[in-house]
């Protein structure tokens, strides 16, 4: 029975169709940060209460490898897997742990976090580190 679950997920996702974010992120494959220093956040009317930030998986890659947030505030990250396999977002710091099919997304809300630097990884590619750097507001 939980073979034929996991069965069924897979197909699901598969033949879900995947809402394309390029329009909403201005490229997300490119680390811009705006005149603060800062990532700069994604626009999508779905996550208007905290600042929002991309990460995309894409086979082994994060993109962005590194992302820049201000210190001591709630934010989203929205962790999209656009590769052709399953990804696993994982932060052993942050305490986050998500598993993303193919095409798939997930939000992940982060408390407010203390100037630093912590690891993010896709687990079925541990040698692919990325980071959140947190600054403190000039």
């Amino acid at each position: 029975m939980k073979l034929t679950g996991v069965l069924f997920l897979i197909l699901f996702a598969s033949l879900s169709p995947v809402k394309s974010w390029a329009d909403e992120s201005d490229s997300p494959n490119s680390v811009k940060k705006g005149v603060d220093g800062f990532s700069q956040q994604i626009n999508d009317s779905r996550y208007t209460k905290l600042p929002t930030y991309l990460i995309e998986m894409k086979d082994g890659n994060l993109i962005p490898a590194e992302l820049t947030v201000p210190e001591k505030i709630k934010f989203r990250l929205v962790v999209r897997n656009i590769g052709a396999k399953p990804a696993e977002f994982e932060s052993n710091q942050l305490r986050q742990e998500k598993v993303l099919f193919m095409g798939a997304d997930t939000s992940l809300v982060i408390i407010p976090l203390d100037v630093g630097t912590y690891d993010y990884f896709d687990d079925f590619a541990p040698t692919i580190h990325g980071k959140i750097i947190v600054k403190a507001k000039d």
